[in-house]
Order: structure tokens, then C-alpha cells, then sequence
């Protein structure tokens, strides 16, 4: 799953995407996940079916960040304008997202930065990390062909996975991520839903072939995330082998 560059775990795109099974993400945004992450370093098993760990720099006190991680990790320093927080500027994000290329194994950048931090994006590419460009709507989920509009614009700017994480407002809008899941784009795509059905969403996606799974450590992020040490077992109890 990851290879090994300067004695630090590198993810590796091609061996993710070889898996069959959804790996499960454990998402690190306050205090109290910091802290789970800084007693894993010495307890893995604690960790025990988190393949991954994202990290919230835009939340987060660099400082406080641990000298080595239990897991491979994907860095994102998130736009004020999804959901970011701090309401940090386009310099202060660059700078963070630039301060984890020696220990990220992948940045998440927002596709609607993916201009204004392309210097960031060719360090990413240059230094043979993965590139993962998202969409976050806080109120809605696009129609499908403007979905795979967003999922194109992705690929265009050089990502090598597409995250869309959308609310719910009916079972027409989980269709269309289904859609979106199963369609044939230009870049595998991470398809994932908020708010009340947001947890049925992310188990039904898995089903349909998200390559991540993400879920919380610590606290709660948004409407429909799991926990992430049950997601695992979760998902090896409802999809087939």
C-alpha cells in the first residue's frame, strides 16, 4: 500500500487502487484526535483497521503535530469557503500544504484553488506525492453531468483522485453519487455524501467502488461520518469478499 522514500511511508496510488476492499481514512481536525494519533505512534493497535490518516492543518496547531506517524497520511489545508477553519488566506494554506510535502504521503487541495495553488500542485507532483482535488457542497448535490464536469476539471489539473463530498437531500441526490461513482471518468473518484443519510451513503458508495472510506478520530466532523474504528468492521460485515 505505501512505498518507503528516505525511510518515510510514501502512498502509492497504483497499489491503493489495486485493492478490492475500500481503505478505511481516519480524519484528524481537533485536539482530542491529535492526541489518539500521538498514543498510536507507540500503541498501533490502536489504529487497528485505519489504513490512513488525514490531517487537518487549517485546524490544527502545526507544532503540535507528531515527529513520526503511525499511518501513511493526507494532508489538506481546507478553503474557508468549504468549511475550512480559521478563515485562512490563499498564502497561509500554501504555506501549510507546503510544510507537509516531507512527511504527506498525498495533499487533498480544493479543485476550486487548483489555480491559484498550482505551485503547490507541481511540488506535489515533483516530489512523486498523490494529488487528491475535492469539492465540498454544504448544501446540495450537483446534477451528474455537472459532476462529471467537476471529475474532468480534476483530471485536467493533474489529480490523481477526485473527492466529492455532498448533502443529501433526497434519495435522487445518493443516485446521482452512485452514478458518479460507476461512471467511467478520466481519474478514479471518491464519492461521498453528508447530513442525515450521510452514513447509509458512505457504506453504499463503498459498495460501488469509492477507493476511500473516510470516518472520524476524536470527535465528529460533519453529519454523516463514522467513527473511524468501526468503519473496518463495518464494511467487512456488508460488502461481498
Amino acid at each position: 500500500m505505501s512505498v518507503s522514500i528516505n525511510g518515510r511511508q510514501i502512498l502509492s496510488i497504483q497499489s491503493l487502487l489495486r485493492e478490492a476492499a475500500p481503505r478505511v481514512v481516519g480524519t484528524i481536525h481537533d485536539p482530542s484526535g491529535l492526541r489518539f494519533v500521538h498514543s498510536a505512534v507507540t500503541r498501533d493497535s490502536l489504529l487497528q483497521g485505519v489504513d490512513l490518516l488525514e490531517v487537518r492543518l487549517d485546524a490544527l496547531s502545526l507544532a503540535g503535530l507528531p515527529p513520526i506517524w503511525p499511518r501513511p497520511v493526507i494532508a489538506t489545508a481546507r478553503h474557508p469557503g468549504e468549511g475550512g477553519a480559521g478563515n485562512l488566506s490563499k498564502l497561509s494554506r500554501q504555506a501549510y500544504l507546503e510544510s507537509s510535502l516531507p512527511w504527506a504521503s498525498a495533499l487533498d487541495i480544493e479543485l476550486r484553488s487548483a489555480r491559484a495553488l498550482a505551485p503547490v500542485i507541481a511540488q506535489v507532483h515533483q516530489n512523486g506525492r498523490t494529488l487528491i482535488l475535492s469539492h465540498h457542497d454544504f448544501t446540495a448535490t450537483p446534477t451528474l453531468p455537472m459532476l462529471k464536469k467537476l471529475a474532468s476539471k480534476a483530471a485536467d489539473h493533474g489529480a490523481d483522485l477526485f473527492k466529492v463530498a455532498t448533502t443529501l437531500r433526497d434519495r435522487h441526490d445518493l443516485q446521482r453519487l452512485v452514478d458518479l461513482q460507476l461512471s467511467r471518468t478520466e481519474i478514479p473518484v471518491i464519492a461521498m455524501g453528508m447530513g442525515d443519510a450521510g452514513r447509509f451513503s458512505r457504506i453504499v458508495l463503498a459498495g460501488f467502488g469509492t477507493p476511500l472510506c473516510y470516518g472520524w478520530l476524536g470527535s465528529p466532523q460533519v453529519p454523516g461520518q463514522w467513527p473511524a474504528l468501526k468503519l473496518r468492521g463495518i464494511l467487512d460485515e456488508v460488502l461481498p469478499v
